[in-house]
């Protein structure tokens, strides 16, 4: 029997497509992918989750100082040397310098490939507007008013419309296509909105699904990320690393989500209680003053600095019941003078006073939203290629060039380089390499029978809102072995009730697997949280508060186990995290 024909015998419509490249996602580092793959002469084929343009992180982030780094347009001084260097020392150890090396080497080609699709960076007297952004040596992050990665896609879906990429919206990945090998030979999608299967046969896969933000009931981006990618590569074999490392912080949650970054608190706005006492001097040691604190804000979490005082209060106040009914406390700008907001937070007051909020007069709803995972799907070459053969990832669902703490500025970068490297890669592989063989759809056939498995008691909606609830509370600020196992206990029951049978049809199959692969990922994250028992930048364990070199100093590669498609098996990647510079890097010599 044939893949489409067991499709169909389980009751779904097939169509079919093909393609040399198949690019996975609709954000920035995808966008990318799809025009270099395409500029490389692949026929490319972009599937995306929600509509190009309006999913995703690299759409939705917004804060004061969204940008792109990239040395060559600003400081003479500075250069691809020093911003390898720059991402080198917070995170060796934990991170592959090959990649960091390619981030920081690439990174000005790719902003002029930006600038030449008509990105309108924000510009100053003399040159580019350009922001020292956290572990910045000098100021080299571009931007684009605060809503840089949203630039950035509408110019690459431009640039892809232009070179003939073909795009299809509303597609989500059911799961990989692999042959007897082991190669990847395509994809499976589910067209949301004709309920059928899309089976696309490619010579190479470019994956570029973005995180996990779907399973916390706060987050500053789209809800439809739900950790697919990152399940579904963990099923097929993959190695993840980092995955224990995320990024959170403040964020106003209602009536729209707003990251609250440094420019914010430099202001010094009251923090409020639902009781209208503030709270944030009653979590500071002596000697330490709630102004002092918000100077050194940073987002996203780290306990690096003085200013996780912030976040651990705020999600105290909400955990011990005295946050708001939306689950969080409130922030008051109103003692702040106008013409100070509009020098300080100029985008952040233009977005409020859109939505009808002021700052002046409104208490803002603020709790601890999850940003970003620094973990993801290992790279194992420059190319971006996963260990999976002809598999490439790229962007948030990535692994291997965010450690614990990286510079500002670098996300948007990695989605540029690395989209393009892929892309090329990806391109190149599909024309040098002979087909790939039949694929075997046994395995994605079985759990879409237990999708369409009866089960009364199997509730998407609400196993779903369990899940994300157990991982606000259990996975984010303040991390104990207790909560940690609440959370992973949280994971398994949903997994097991998907286990029981996802009472689907066909047409409404997504929902299950949409569970299924939240639970995985959840479960990966939290094992990876419980086996670092230390606390290092945003990865905070009360139960174990110190930093330990001497047993975590390195990254942690996590890969399924042999027999049991679910036990973890954790092997110590020790990056080199020593000698930064041991290899040249070649300058830049792009002048803005």
């Amino acid at each position: 029997m044939t893949l489409i024909q067991t499709f169909e015998k389980l009751g779904f419509g097939v169509d079919t497509a093909r393609a040399d490249v198949v690019v996975v996602g609709g954000g920035g580092a995808a966008s990318r992918a799809a025009v270099s793959a395409a500029q490389a002469g692949a026929s490319v084929l972009v599937l995306a989750k929600a509509p190009v343009g309006s999913g995703g992180s690299t759409v939705h982030g917004a804060s004061e100082i969204m940008s792109m780094g990239a040395s060559g347009y600003g400081s003479a001084a500075d250069s691809p040397t020093v911003h390898y260097e720059d991402t080198m020392r917070p995170a060796g150890g934990f991170v592959d310098r090959d990649l960091v090396r390619v981030l920081a080497e690439d990174a000005p080609a790719r902003i002029a490939d930006l600038i030449a699709m008509g990105v309108p960076f924000d510009r100053s007297d003399d040159g580019y507007k350009l922001i020292r952004s956290d572990f910045g040596s000098y100021a080299r992050a571009l931007g684009v008013k605060g809503k840089t990665g949203k630039a950035f896609v509408n110019a690459l879906a431009d640039e892809a419309q232009k070179l003939g990429v073909e795009t299809r919206h509303s597609v989500a990945l059911i799961d990989l296509l692999r042959d007897a090998g082991g190669r990847v030979s395509g994809v499976v999608g589910l067209d949301r909105n004709s309920r059928r299967l899309l089976v696309v046969t490619a010579g190479a896969v470019v994956l570029g699904t973005g995180g996990a933000h779907g399973l916390f009931s706060q987050q500053v981006s789209t809800a439809e990320m739900t950790g697919d990618g990152q399940a579904i590569c963990f099923r097929h074999g993959a190695e993840l690393v980092n995955m224990e490392f995320h990024q959170f912080g403040p964020a106003m949650v209602h009536p729209y989500v707003q990251l609250f970054s440094k420019s914010c608190f430099i202001l010094h706005p009251k923090m409020l209680n639902r009781d209208g006492h503030e709270f944030l001097a009653d979590y500071l040691p002596a000697g330490v003053t709630p102004e002092a604190v918000m100077d050194e804000k940073v987002f996203p979490f780290t306990i690096s600095n003085e200013s996780r005082y912030v976040d651990i209060a705020i999600a105290a106040e909400i955990a011990q019941g005295r946050g708001t009914p939306r689950g969080a406390v409130q922030f008051s700008f109103a003692d702040i003078p106008e013409e100070r907001l509009a020098a300080t937070i100029p985008n952040t007051l233009r977005w409020m006073r859109a939505k009808g909020l002021d700052p002046k007069r409104d208490l803002l709803d603020v709790g601890i939203a999850f940003q970003c995972l620094n973990g993801g799907v290992r790279m194992t070459d420059t190319n971006a290629m996963s260990t999976i053969e002809g598999l490439f990832v790229i962007g948030e669902l990535a692994g291997g060039v965010r450690g614990p703490d990286r510079p500002g500025g670098n996300s948007l970068a990695e989605g540029q380089v690395f989209g393009h490297r892929a892309g090329a890669g990806a391109a190149a592989f599909a024309s040098q390499s002979t087909a790939p063989g039949v694929a075997d759809g046994a395995p994605l056939a079985a759990r879409l029978e237990i999708a369409l498995k009866p089960n009364a008691g199997f509730d998407a909606q609400r196993i779903a809102t369990e899940l994300r609830q157990s991982m606000q509370e259990n996975c984010l600020v303040e991390k104990t072995e207790a909560g940690l196992k609440r959370a992973l206990a949280a994971a398994q029951q949903s997994r097991e009730q998907f286990a029981a049978g996802g009472n689907a049809s066909p047409a409404d199959v997504l929902d299950a697997l949409t569970i299924e692969n939240m639970a995985t990922s959840a479960e990966v994250i939290v094992a990876a949280c419980l086996e670092r028992r230390e606390s290092r930048s945003s990865h905070y364990r009360t139960d174990c508060p110190d930093r330990d070199d001497a047993h975590f100093g390195h990254a942690l590669t996590i890969t399924r186990g042999t027999n049991d498609p679910f036990r973890l098996r954790f092997d110590a990647l020790d990056y080199p995290r020593a000698e930064f510079a041991d290899q040249p890097i070649s300058q830049a010599t792009l002048h803005g």
